[in-house]
C-alpha cells in the first residue's frame, strides 16, 4: 500500500486535509482537487492507483466521475470510493451502477477507511497483473506475415446523406419502444417543446424525440443524478419521494417528472414561464407512459 498514488476529490477543504494527512501518515501519495472536473484532468495527466470522491458536489457529482472512468479503457481499472454522508439502499445501488469499489460513510474514521483502501487497491493490482499476463508473450513463435501487395486505388465514396430532422435512441423500433414514442410524439405538437426524452432508472436513454441534442446520454445521467440527490434530501428531511422538477435556465425551461420507479419523462422548452399547459398535457400522458412502460 506504501508508495501507491491517492487521488482525493472534495470540495470541502477541511475534508481533502483531513484525508491528506491521514493517508500521508500511511506511505500514500496523495493529491487533491476540489471538483470532479478537476480530478478528470488530474487522472488525464498523472493515473493515480486509487481515487477517492466524494458523492454531492458542485457540478459533476461523484457518480458521475466514477461513471465516466469506468467508460474509458485507460481509466476504467482505477478502482473508486466514494464517500457519502448518507449511506442508504439508493446511494449503494447509484455506487454499484457507477462502478464503484465502495463507499465510505462521512465522517469517517480511519478503521473504516483504511481496509475499504488496502482491498481496493490490492484488487487493482491483481487486476493489472491478470490483464498483463494475458497480453501474449513477443518470443512466441506467430504465422507467417502475408507478403505485401500494391493498394488497390478505390473510387470516391459518395457523400453520406444529410441527417433526419428528428432522431431516438432505437434505429429499429421494437414494438414496445415504438409504442412509447407514440406517447412522447403528442409533447412535440406543443410549438414550445424542443426536445422530449425518458431516462430510465439506471441512467440510460430509453426514447427520445425533437431537435438534436449534444451528448443525449451524457444529459441522461445529469437527470438521473439531480433525481438521485433530490431522493436523498428528501430521506434526509422526511419527505416523499421526489415528483418533479423544474429548471430554468436563460430562455430555456426543463421539465423532469417522475413516471414510475423505472423511469422520468424530460421536456425541454424554449422560454420560461407559461408551463400550465405543458404540466396538464404531462398528467394526460402519464397514465399511457405507465402503461407503456409497465407492459
Amino acid at each position: 500500500m506504501q508508495g501507491s498514488k491517492v487521488l482525493v476529490v472534495d470540495d470541502s477543504t477541511s475534508v481533502r486535509k483531513v484525508l491528506e494527512k491521514l493517508l500521508s501518515s500511511r506511505g500514500l501519495v496523495v493529491t487533491t482537487s476540489e471538483s470532479a472536473e478537476q480530478g478528470l484532468d488530474a487522472i488525464n495527466h498523472h493515473a493515480p492507483n486509487l481515487v477517492i470522491a466524494d458523492v454531492v458536489m458542485p457540478g459533476m457529482s461523484g457518480f458521475e466521475l466514477c461513471q465516466m472512468l469506468k467508460t474509458q479503457a485507460s481509466t476504467q481499472n482505477i478502482p473508486v470510493i466514494l464517500i457519502s454522508g448518507i449511506i442508504n439502499e439508493s446511494v449503494v445501488t447509484q455506487a454499484q451502477q457507477a462502478g464503484a469499489f465502495d463507499v465510505v460513510s462521512k465522517p469517517f474514521t480511519p478503521d473504516d477507511l483504511f481496509p475499504k483502501i488496502e482491498r481496493a487497491l490490492n484488487a487493482a493490482k491483481q487486476s493489472n497483473q491478470a490483464r498483463d499476463e494475458a497480453v501474449p508473450v513477443a518470443s512466441q513463435p506467430s504465422a507467417p506475415l502475408p507478403p505485401i501487395t500494391a493498394p488497390v486505388s478505390q473510387p470516391p465514396a459518395p457523400p453520406p446523406p444529410p441527417p433526419a430532422p428528428a432522431v431516438h435512441t432505437d434505429p429499429q423500433p421494437t414494438p414496445s419502444s415504438q409504442a412509447l414514442l407514440n406517447e412522447l410524439q403528442p409533447f412535440l405538437d406543443k410549438p414550445e417543446i424542443e426536445s422530449v426524452f425518458v431516462v430510465g432508472s439506471g441512467g440510460q436513454l430509453l426514447a427520445w424525440l425533437g431537435q438534436t441534442l449534444d451528448e443525449p446520454d451524457l444529459l441522461a445521467t445529469y437527470i438521473h443524478t439531480l433525481l438521485s440527490i433530490s431522493s436523498v434530501m428528501g430521506e434526509k428531511y422526511h419527505l416523499s419521494s421526489v415528483q418533479s422538477l423544474n429548471l430554468e435556465y436563460l430562455g430555456k425551461t426543463v421539465i423532469v417528472s417522475r413516471i414510475s420507479d423505472k423511469a422520468s419523462l424530460v421536456l425541454l422548452l424554449r422560454g420560461t414561464g407559461g408551463t400550465g399547459v405543458i404540466r396538464y398535457l404531462v398528467l394526460k400522458q402519464m397514465p399511457q407512459l405507465k402503461a407503456v412502460l409497465s407492459s
